[in-house]
């Protein structure tokens, strides 16, 4: 399988302290985002082995679905996917929209634009501060989302142990209990949070905050994306 060595240039969101964001346009780059899902998961022993090496489901293919890498040193580290649950992508739907529709119509309701957040990754041989590091640039590229669709809220499903992380860098709050899926081996549980987090956020790590230039990018990006 062919893998791209850096970020390709019409693909690039921001760039910052070595750090480069990027969307998934061309086919090499999802395929590059599919495989760090694989070895993330892997690692966790969430998945079973494949021989393809790359994980990925019919939501990547959905017209509300974009997929982002976040590199270091010529290396990818980091990945996530984005669906918006929206009037403009006909109401497609999101992993945790199917899961936990009852849930999320009952806390922030379904008539609006909502971003979920989720196929949120790291390359296991990354730790430590800079893979925390990464961890924001990934929320940043969310926040991008969220405000470029015009969603009041972002959700994420998350393993339980990993609530108050996402708790005390931008404002998540459970909107649902833990839940047991076949497509992953351990529980998830929902979390939201509204976009005016992204104030928390910044303030929890500036690296985290996002400039108009990148609202400017992303929108350019999306262009290309839909021209694919």
């Amino acid at each position: 399988m062919q893998r791209t060595l850096k970020p390709l240039d019409h693909q690039v969101l921001f760039e910052v302290d070595g750090y480069t964001a990027e969307i998934c346009i061309e086919p090499e780059s999802l395929q590059l985002a599919y495989h760090l899902r694989y070895q993330a998961y892997r690692h966790a022993d969430a998945i079973p082995v494949n021989e393809q090496a790359i994980c990925t489901d019919p939501f990547d293919e959905q017209r509300n679905a974009r997929t982002f890498l976040i590199w270091y040193d010529d290396q990818a580290v980091a990945s996530v996917r984005s669906l918006t649950w929206a009037a403009s992508y006909d109401w497609a739907p999101t992993p945790s929209i199917n899961f936990f529709k009852t849930e999320v119509d009952q806390y922030i309701g379904l008539s609006s634009p909502i971003l979920e957040s989720n196929r949120y990754v790291t390359a296991p041989d990354f730790t430590g501060r800079r893979s925390l590091t990464a961890q924001m640039l990934l929320f940043r590229i969310q926040t991008l989302g969220a405000l470029v669709d015009q969603c009041a809220y972002v959700i994420t499903a998350v393993r339980p142990r990993h609530v108050k992380f996402y708790e005390r860098f931008m404002n998540f709050f459970s909107i649902s209990d833990p839940l047991k899926v076949d497509e992953v081996s351990f529980e998830i549980q929902l979390l939201a949070t509204p976009i005016a987090s992204k104030d928390k956020l910044s303030q929890s790590s500036a690296i985290a905050a996002y400039e108009e230039a990148d609202l400017e990018r992303y929108q350019n990006c999306m262009q290309l994306l839909y021209q694919s």
